[in-house]
């Protein structure tokens, strides 16, 4: 009897145990989600359940204007309480690469009317993550030859795809307008902003470079049609 009563008492404190483990757990998992590091660490133990871009950033030398060059990339991965952790790198092809990046949590229908908001402006698609990214990291890469980092958050939120090797993707995708990086200000981007994107490309062309920096129109008093340094 002694034996029983003491088996018992075994099973009640493993099960007491487990019980105790896991409500330590939830209590870590809600406290991480509280940080976009969080949100990303523990959605990046699911698979990705979507990715979409935006604008006309995959097409190459696109002839429908400026505004073309720029457009985003959006991953989601879901989190165990059916939220998703949604991702979105907003890149600008012809000059900074990664101009603005930023994670939220969100659940499926909140996504599904961005997604919508998103189609009411302009063009989207469904992307392979594996293109996706690689349109991501390439432009980083472009960007950086010019002195430009991506925006302050992207290496955190880059760890929304962690498991995708971009190298599998075999395409390639060109960057700027004719090579030259062409900066258009965007209607949030100050004059100061602009100068320091100048002044930073300006600082990294070699002598005899014959690469240029275009800036639109859009700020007029730093209305500058080409720069060779």
């Amino acid at each position: 009897m002694a034996k029983t009563e003491q088996s018992r008492q075994k099973k009640l404190a493993k099960k007491r145990s487990k019980e105790i483990a896991k409500r330590k757990r939830l209590a870590a998992e809600k406290n991480a989600l509280s940080s976009v590091a969080g949100q990303i660490a523990i959605a990046a133990r699911s698979k990705i359940s979507q990715c979409y871009v935006s604008g006309s950033i995959l097409d190459d030398e696109s002839e429908q204007g400026l505004d073309a060059g720029l457009g985003g990339v959006l991953v989601t991965r879901p989190i165990p309480d059916g939220r998703l952790v949604f991702a979105c790198f907003l890149v600008d092809k012809y000059c900074l690469g990664v101009k603005d990046s930023f994670a939220n949590l969100v659940t499926p229908s909140q996504f599904s009317d961005h997604l919508r908001g998103l189609r009411s402006s302009g063009d989207v698609a469904k992307c392979d993550p594996v293109v996706g990214k690689k349109l991501v990291t390439d432009s980083v890469e472009w960007a950086k030859q010019f002195g430009l980092a991506p925006h302050r958050d992207y290496q955190r939120i880059s760890g929304i795809w962690h498991d995708v090797d971009e190298s599998q993707c075999t395409r390639t995708f060109q960057f700027g307008r004719d090579g030259r990086p062409c900066f258009v200000p965007g209607p949030n981007d100050s004059p100061e902003f602009a100068r320091r994107v100048m002044d930073t490309i300006a600082a990294h062309l070699v002598e005899g470079d014959e690469k240029v920096i275009v800036l639109d129109e859009g700020i007029d008093d730093l209305r500058i049609d080409a720069v060779n340094e």
